[in-house]
């Protein structure tokens, strides 16, 4: 169910010939809402945001059966900014996924205008069964369309440099009180945590966890760039400092564990009474440390953080000293609540908009396409972050609060393109500096193949009201060569029409719109370039919460 509904409807009545006539007076009256046709344009919604899951392991989307049960939930400091595509707020600011995409907008106009002076600022949580939980800082500059790409990780299939120990029943509680000390380790023994006896382990209400708990721990190791991609929360954040301000920077990371505590009754471990909980964490020995400009060595300070996973808060907590035990580099701290723990020097300042990009063909573009970037500090190889464009033409685009005075470089990838392709000379681009007014020139490829066509698809919702209203949408569709298992491929859908280029004579592809957590999609046959007109129904429920009454149109 849905509440709050901001949109302020314009609408155009159009009366059928037969009510232009009079009516003979031998006859029925006619109802003068019969065969009215009511449609609505939904293009006040100005900004939008798309947010793509990919699975860590395979570096695709995420499918229709991981997605099942998959939802986005958004909290922060302009949490109020949010409403779906149509401009209903979610119940529980919850959005569900379908087919590893969640679709959200922003509301139109004062206060949440976004621009680079007045940013939109708040955290997504993505909640994925099976997945690990994982967070993202979205912060939004300007009206338009904008992705988001978020990593997340399968416990049972994790990635290269990612290490998962989930072990039930590992100890043992009664009333809150652990009575049975234990050690879980991951595989490897590169990271472990202990819980002593006596300890008391209550949820974050209060209430004492009881009977098995089970525990897991997961390691991330901060020189794997697999692992670098799925480390949850990001590594450009925003934090709150021991001190009680807030910095954005960059992380430098010496690693991530993050650890989950639950009891049978599903309660989840949050604070701590009468102990601590000791946490060990190696780290690799090729860790770049930006302090000393070397590699880590025994003595050196690094701040550690925690990742509040139900609101994608960052907090420091205090310095980890590096210990050499055994021959190993590690960490040791003493923990006094739950939570994702991060060890990271935080560098440099975030620009709220970076270099502009230009991104120039060597023939004319035959639509506006979505390009990936991932984007790596030169300095040590590190993943930084993956940055997503929407590209209508050569027209400069920025990427949002960008680490300055950081040298990068950027790996394109056009996510299965048909019609288009990276120049060699541009993968992958350097850059120096991502905030200054310097240009940055990505050269591209067009394939004039004359197979490959351009089809107009138009789309339209219907609710099945008197009068039968008409839903024209304004935002992302995305289409798939049918059973060939790529990446859904975006398109721009505006007031119902989505042009799709780089399409093959003969092949037949899904194209399918997304709406409360519904899929609305066909197959398409593409034999020539051609319209294709598709009109589907939405549930009563759901038009009662977009449409309101038809009296109540503006």
């Amino acid at each position: 169910m849905k509440t709050f509904r901001i949109i302020h409807k314009t609408a155009l009545l159009f009366l059928l010939a037969g009510l232009l006539f009079p009516v003979n007076s031998c006859k029925k009256p006619v109802n003068p809402i019969e065969n009215l046709k009511l449609i609505i344009d939904y293009n006040i919604i100005k900004t939008t945001i798309d947010i793509h899951l990919v699975d860590a392991a395979t570096g695709q989307m995420l499918g229709s059966a991981a997605s099942q049960d998959a939802f986005i939930r958004f909290a922060g400091e302009d949490e109020l900014a949010v409403v779906d595509v149509l401009g209903v707020r979610p119940t529980g600011n919850k959005f569900g996924v379908s087919r590893g995409i969640a679709t959200m907008a922003l509301v139109p106009g004062d206060p949440y205008e976004p621009s680079s002076s007045n940013p939109v600022n708040f955290n997504i949580i993505a909640n994925v069964p099976g997945y690990l939980t994982t967070t993202k800082e979205v912060i939004i500059t300007e009206t338009g369309r904008n992705f988001l790409a978020i990593s997340v990780m399968p416990l049972d299939n994790p990635p290269s440099g990612v290490y998962v120990r989930q072990e039930p029943d590992a100890t043992t509680a009664q009333g809150g009180r652990v009575i049975v000390p234990t050690t879980v380790e991951v595989p490897g023994g590169s990271a472990s945590v202990t819980i002593p006896e006596g300890i008391m382990i209550r949820d974050a209400g209060g209430n004492p966890l009881s009977g098995g708990l089970n525990v897991t721990i997961v390691r991330f190791d901060n020189t794997d760039p697999a692992a670098l991609e799925a480390f949850p929360g990001g590594l450009t954040p925003t934090v709150n400092r021991l001190d009680g301000s807030t910095q954005s920077g960059t992380f430098y990371s010496a690693g991530f564990v993050a650890i989950e505590i639950t009891d049978g009754n599903g309660n989840t471990a949050s604070q701590f009474e009468d102990g601590t909980i000791q946490l060990i964490s190696q780290v690799s020995p090729e860790t770049y440390n930006p302090v000393t400009k070397t590699n880590i060595a025994a003595g050196d300070e690094i701040p550690y953080w925690s990742l509040d996973e139900n609101t994608g808060v960052w907090t420091e907590e205090g310095v980890a000293v590096t210990q050499l035990v055994d021959g190993n580099l590690q960490f040791q701290v003493e923990l006094t609540h739950l939570s994702f723990y991060n060890f990271d020097w935080l560098i440099g300042v975030l620009c709220p908009n970076g270099s502009p990009f230009r991104f120039l063909a060597n023939a004319v573009l035959p639509g506006p396409f979505l390009i990936k970037g991932k984007v790596y500090r030169q300095d040590d190889n590190a993943f930084i972050n993956t940055i997503l464009m929407w590209v209508e033409n050569d027209q400069p685009l920025y990427t949002t609060y960008a680490p300055a005075d950081l040298p990068v470089y950027i790996e394109w990838d056009t996510e299965g393109s048909a019609f288009m392709s990276i120049d060699p000379a541009s993968q992958p681009t350097y850059v120096n500096n991502l905030c200054s007014n310097e240009t940055v020139n990505v050269n591209l490829l067009v394939n004039q193949d004359p197979n490959l066509k351009t089809i107009t698809i138009s789309v339209s919702l219907f609710c099945p009201t008197e009068p039968v209203t008409t839903i024209k949408p304004t935002f992302t569709a995305y289409y798939i060569l049918k059973d060939s298992g790529n990446s859904p491929i975006a398109i721009e859908m505006i007031q119902g029409v989505a042009s799709i280029p780089g399409l093959v004579l003969g092949q037949t592809y899904y194209v399918w719109i997304t709406y409360d957590n519904t899929e609305y999609g066909t197959d398409v046959l593409i034999t020539q370039e051609t319209y294709t007109y598709l009109d589907y129904e939405i549930p009563a429920e759901v038009c009662d919460e977009v449409m309101g009454a038809v009296g109540s149109l503006q």
